[in-house]
């Protein structure tokens, strides 16, 4: 992708929100980065308030965060009527596997 290609493509993101389920830590949160810098204000959910308190301070003021159980049905329905309107979904949590 050509330089110019890279700056169209960051303008499209100016003003729009993004929910990132999984945003506090690893690619998640790299995601959440990338979106806030063309200007797009990032909704981190993920179900470790300290991680998405911390991630949440590192990107300026451009995200909010939310503590979200992705595996509580009635939590994520709850979680989208709070946040309301958005632009685009990006799911990056990951599924933890049971110890025996």
């Amino acid at each position: 992708m050509t330089q110019k290609q890279q700056t169209e493509n960051h303008g499209e993101l100016s003003e729009k929100r993004i929910v990132v389920l999984g945003g506090s830590s690893g690619i998640g949160l790299a995601v959440a980065q990338q979106v806030v810098a063309p200007g797009a204000r990032a909704i981190i959910a993920s179900s470790n308030a300290e991680r998405v308190e911390q991630a949440v301070a590192t990107l300026d003021g451009k995200a909010e965060g939310h503590t979200l159980d992705l595996s509580n049905e009635r939590n994520i329905q709850h979680f989208f009527q709070k946040i309301g309107d958005f632009d685009h979904l990006v799911f990056t949590a990951r599924r933890h596997a049971a110890i025996e």
